[in-house]
């Protein structure tokens, strides 16, 4: 990861944890203790930016992002910097969840 990238993706992370009155999660693509990039009492985001025009979405990432969640007793959300915006990707019960409340 270049080092605008990195600076790119820590923004994103502190604008997530910010709005959403979470924790960024220092080293969560390389540490054990918390993964996903930042979480709230609700919530574990793992967080992606591009400057690129699309951005693959991965299956086995996203189960590996779940895993990470649910092992926090959190419920996942996928966000995906493209654009210059940020788009939320989570599961249909995750979703189901929020709608019924």
């Amino acid at each position: 990861m270049t080092l605008s990238n990195l600076k790119r993706s820590q923004r994103q992370e502190k604008r997530i944890a910010e709005r959403y009155h979470g924790t960024v999660n220092s080293g969560s693509g390389n540490g054990w203790v918390h993964k996903n990039d930042v979480r709230t009492a609700r919530f574990s985001f793992e967080a992606k930016t591009t400057t690129k025009q699309s951005y693959s979405i991965k299956y086995a990432d996203l189960i590996k992002a779940e895993k990470h969640a649910l092992v926090s007793g959190r419920e996942m959300v996928f966000v995906i910097e493209l654009g210059g915006r940020n788009w939320y990707l989570m599961s249909e019960h995750a979703f189901d969840s929020l709608i019924e409340e």
